[in-house]
Formats: structure tokens, C-alpha cells, sequence
């Protein structure tokens, strides 16, 4: 099963918001993904894993993971793209399409 991390600064109200959001957009797609709460500082850690991080902030490509913008879903704004972000990073994830 993959798993989606959703990165805020703290971790907290922001991502608890966007994780309901992501977990009801893969739900309704018909996929099994977990999608767990994250800090900055969690992706620090030797331990940390996750397929794909949805963040609220800037994130280095060195960080090794697939990375998508949650602002739309933070801001309210377009929903859509982040959702489609994610959706394409699925489906490379799964072996289902190219990046």
C-alpha cells in the first residue's frame, strides 16, 4: 500500500485539514493509500517513509520523493490540480503511467 504524507510546518490543524481532503479524493477513486500527518522535521528523520508527500511548503528534490503543492486545497482555490497532481503521481507510482 502506498503511503501519502501531508507536510505543514507543524504538522497539525493545516495538515489534518488537506489529510481529510486527500483521503476523501483517493477514497472516492477507488484506491487504497495511506495517508498519515507530517512535519518539516519528520522528513529530517532516518525513519520516515512515505510515496509521495502533499505539502504546504517548499520542499527540496533532494528529499527523494515525489512532492505536490497543497496550497489549492489549503487556499481553497483549485482543488482540482492538486488532485490531478496526485492522481499522476499515483499512477507513476503504481506503474500505471509516466511521469
Amino acid at each position: 500500500m502506498l503511503t501519502i504524507a501531508i507536510v505543514c510546518g507543524a504538522g497539525i490543524a493545516t495538515a489534518a485539514l488537506i489529510a481529510d481532503q486527500v483521503r476523501e479524493h483517493v477514497t472516492e477513486s477507488g484506491r487504497e493509500v495511506q495517508v498519515v500527518q507530517a512535519t518539516v522535521m519528520d522528513l529530517l528523520s532516518n525513519d520516515f517513509e512515505a510515496d509521495l508527500v502533499v505539502s504546504t511548503v517548499d520542499l527540496p528534490a533532494a528529499l527523494g520523493i515525489p512532492r505536490v503543492s497543497a496550497m489549492p486545497l489549503l487556499l481553497g482555490t483549485n482543488a482540482a490540480l492538486t488532485f490531478a497532481d496526485i492522481d499522476r503521481e499515483l499512477a507513476r507510482l503504481e506503474g500505471g503511467g509516466a511521469r
